[in-house]
C-alpha cells in the first residue's frame, strides 16, 4: 500500500510550550495521516513492530530498532506492516526546531563538531539500526523526563539529544570511513553496547574479538583503555548491578535472580556479589526494603 501524498506542513507552534523547545512522545503508528512534512527537526525511533516508512519518495521498511533522522521539510509518514492491533508500530518521536541546535553549541562549545554537521543544509535523511539496544534505552529515558518532567528535566532532555546526536554523528563517520579503515574505538564501541544489552547471555572474549576484527589481544587491551576494566570485570559488574536492581524491584528468588543475569553456579553467584557489594543478596534486599 502506498502512501496518500500531501503538501500538509506541521506547524511548530502545535507542539512546543513556552520555554520547552523539544516535544517528544510515544505514538502508535496507523493508516490514517497522510505524508507531510514539519518545521522542525525529527527523530524517530521504531520501539515495536514493523512497517514501512515512506520518505522522500522511497518505500523504507522498518523494524525494531530502525532510527531515523528526518530533517526540516522532508516529507515522510510511517504505515504499519498490518492494521491488526495486536501487531501495531510503535515509535517514538522527538522533535525540535532547528534552532535547538545552535542553542545546545552555544551552551556548550565542544558540541560545536556535532552541530555543523546535523546545521547541514544539505545534509538529507538518513537511518541507522539499533542492534544492542542503546538508541532504545535513549529514547526510554528522554520519554521519561519530559512526561514527567522532574526537576531538572530540561538539562535532562539536553544531555540525551547531544548524546543521541553524537551516536547518530559516528555512525555517520564510521559508515563514510573508507574500507578497510574502521577506527577500531568504534568496534570496541559496538562491542560494550553488545554486552550492555545481552549481559545475561554466555559472551565470550574470543567471539566479541572476531565480531570486532581485532585480536584477543588487540580487544582487551582497547577494551580496558575505553571501559579501565578487563572483560571479566566489566562483565561482573553489569551482571552484579543488574541483579542489585532486580532484587529491590521484584520478589524473584536470589536463584531466579541469578539466572537472569547469567549465573546458573548459585554458590559462585553468591560468592561474587559479596565480594561486589560487601553483603549476600538477602542482606542487600532487607537493607533497602526496610
Amino acid at each position: 500500500m502506498s502512501a496518500k501524498r500531501s503538501t500538509y506542513v506541521m506547524s511548530a507552534a502545535s507542539f512546543f510550550e513556552p520555554g520547552v523547545p523539544l516535544y517528544v512522545n510515544r505514538a502508535y503508528e496507523s493508516f490514517d495521516m497522510d505524508e507531510h512534512s514539519h518545521e522542525f527537526v525529527e527523530i524517530t525511533y521504531v520501539s515495536e513492530g514493523a512497517g514501512v516508512h515512506y520518505i522522500a519518495g522511497e518505500a523504507v521498511p522498518v523494524e525494531h530498532g530502525t532510527l531515523f533522522f528526518i530533517p526540516v521539510g522532508q516529507s515522510h509518514v510511517f504505515r504499519p506492516k498490518t492494521p491488526k492491533k495486536d501487531r501495531p508500530l510503535i515509535v517514538y518521536n522527538c522533535i525540535f526546531p532547528a534552532s535547538y541546535l545552535a542553542e545546545l553549541r552555544n551552551g556548550f562549545p565542544p558540541f560545536s563538531e556535532i552541530y555543523a554537521c546535523f546545521a547541514d543544509e544539505n545534509l538529507t535523511w538518513f537511518s541507522v539500526k539499533d542492534p544492542a539496544g542503546e538508541f532504545h534505552s535513549m529514547f526510554r529515558e528522554l520519554h521519561q523526563e519530559f512526561a514527567a518532567k522532574p526537576p531538572g528535566y530540561l538539562v535532562m532532555l539536553a544531555s540525551l539529544v547531544m548524546r543521541i546526536l553524537t551516536e547518530l554523528y559516528r555512525h555517520k563517520l564510521q559508515n563514510g570511513a573508507p574500507p578497510g579503515e574502521r577506527p577500531q574505538w568504534i568496534s570496541v564501541d559496538e562491542a560494550i553496547a553488545y554486552i550492555d544489552a545481552h549481559y545475561s547471555a554466555e559472551l565470550k572474549l574470543g567471539e566479541l574479538a572476531a565480531q570486532a576484527r581485532l585480536s584477543e589481544r588487540q580487544f582487551s587491551r582497547l577494551f580496558r583503555r575505553q571501559t579501565g576494566m578487563s572483560f571479566v570485570e566489566y562483565m561482573q559488574g553489569i551482571r552484579m548491578d543488574a541483579a542489585c536492581k532486580l532484587l529491590t524491584s521484584s520478589r524473584s528468588s536470589v536463584e531466579d535472580i541469578a539466572g537472569a543475569v547469567g549465573y546458573s553456579d548459585l554458590k559462585f553467584f553468591y560468592r561474587l556479589f559479596k565480594k561486589k557489594t560487601g553483603v549476600t543478596p538477602r542482606q542487600f534486599r532487607d537493607a533497602r526494603l526496610k
